[in-house]
């Protein structure tokens, strides 16, 4: 998807973008940012653009002869004349006007036996790319984002040559003015990203200093979890390895709701305790009522019930469920899926000797065929998270391969998705959680330890 600058057909006379009063506004809201190779921080923040007039581009000198051009409201031009210092130029030949300037940073003269300069300014709308001589012409869709960047066709130290990064964190969009509002204390943060409307691999860093790398393929492209360790206001950027993409910026803040942070309201707790008389339940280890925590957070499987039998070509393609709270939080939760499948084979006849075949051959042939037989077998298989597959094993479910499952925000559910529908046979599904003390679970009959057939 990417864009090339178009060549200047005439002398091009830079002018200023110049604001006029019209009766026409935007109608709804969308924001401006502008990305440089030299600046680690974007050239222009992101920026909320509301209700911008209409522009008028005018050439001041009357030797170009350039008929005036008035932009829309609600065109790109619009947009960034409301948010930034924009100079336009006019192309003689084709009559177009296009970005060469944002706040001082203009597009370099060309060089002696080039065409085009070393970069130009490269306009994305709502994560598509547009012509930069249709600023004035082209509509911003509602509640979108207009991005300029140092664009280029090749790899050099000062442009991008790549199409732009975009983000979204958690349930938020990729043009979020308002920030996402994120669990703290080490909690993941989950952060998708985007590039030409598709996922791709991407550093993505924390102001804090955290660097993960996205995921290019798997179950869930283009996502990966982050974290914080302090309160407040922060901020993540995702960028390509090479630097060959503009970067994409997401604001949140971290809060666990009742701390003060990001709008919330501290809790106070009261100035004493009333004695409570009643009785503390607890089973003796479960961390209430001052016991030690020895056992794992208990782990429902909700999607498959116990004995549970799915019609043929209806097996389940995934596997979710919630976890209890727990004293020591949650670590992780692993599965383990076993198969028993039954299948028909050909029984291969006896060999004989030469001398009795021959006898038996001649006295076969007044006799009807004989009857092809067949028995039944047994396979067993497992679930194997590095192919993907059904492996084949021994039978029994001790030899089974366990996988990992996916937490969610608050690790108080979990999932898994198999890639595929399942097919024939009856399964035995292990579920098993554990925490931060390495307690795990137990296995119970009808929640964490169930049976199905998919017949």
């Amino acid at each position: 998807m990417g864009h090339h600058a178009r060549t200047l057909a005439a002398v091009v006379a830079v002018i200023a973008a110049t604001l006029v009063t019209a009766s026409s506004a935007f109608a709804h809201p969308s924001v401006v940012r502008v990305e440089t190779k030299t600046s680690a921080a974007a050239f222009v923040a992101r920026t909320a653009v509301d209700a911008p007039a209409a522009v008028t581009i005018a050439d001041p000198d009357p030797l170009h002869g350039a008929t005036p051009a008035t932009c829309a409201a609600d065109s790109p031009a619009a947009a960034l004349a409301g948010t930034t210092q924009v100079v336009f130029s006019h192309d003689a030949g084709t009559n177009a006007w296009r970005v060469t300037s944002v706040n001082g940073l203009a597009e370099p003269p060309i060089a002696t036996g080039k065409t085009t300069p070393a970069w130009v300014w490269r306009l994305y709308v709502d994560q598509h790319p547009m012509p930069a001589d249709e600023a004035c012409t082209t509509t911003v869709p509602a509640n979108s984002e207009v991005l300029l960047y140092q664009g280029c066709s090749a790899a050099q130290s000062g442009c991008f040559a790549g199409t732009p990064l975009y983000l979204r964190v958690r349930e938020g969009g990729p043009y979020d003015m308002t920030p996402q509002i994120v669990p703290g204390r080490g909690a993941p943060v989950v952060v998708h990203t985007i590039a030409d409307l598709g996922p791709t691999g991407a550093i993505v860093t924390t102001d804090e200093g955290r660097v993960s790398t996205s995921l290019a393929t798997g179950p869930l492209p283009g996502q990966i979890g982050t974290a914080f360790t302090e309160s407040g206001p922060h901020s993540i950027t995702a960028t390509k390895g090479d630097g060959s993409r503009p970067p994409a910026r997401m604001d949140v803040c971290v809060s666990e709701g009742n701390d003060g942070y990001c709008g919330s309201t501290r809790y106070q707790p009261p100035p004493e305790i009333p004695y409570d008389p009643s009785p503390c339940a607890t089973n003796g280890h479960d961390g209430l009522c001052g016991t030690d925590d020895t056992t794992g957070p208990v782990t429902h499987v909700t999607n498959i019930k116990h004995k549970q039998k799915f019609k043929k070509g209806r097996g389940p393609g995934q596997v979710t469920g919630t976890i209890d709270t727990d004293p020591n939080g949650v670590q992780d939760v692993r599965m383990r899926l076993t198969r028993v499948s039954t299948t028909r084979v050909r029984i291969k006849p006896k060999k004989k000797s030469a001398k009795k075949a021959s006898t038996q051959a001649l006295a076969s042939k007044a006799k009807k065929k004989a009857k092809v037989r067949y028995k039944t077998i047994k396979r067993c298989t497992t679930w194997d998270d590095r192919t993907a597959l059904l492996e084949t094993v021994k039978c029994g479910t001790k030899y089974g391969k366990w996988f990992t499952g996916e937490l969610n925000d608050l690790r108080n559910g979990f999932a898994y998705s198999f890639a595929m529908t399942l097919p024939a046979g009856t399964y035995t599904l292990e579920v098993q959680a554990s925490d931060e003390n390495k307690f795990k679970d137990l296995l119970v009959a009808g929640r964490s330890l169930l049976t199905f057939t998919v017949l």
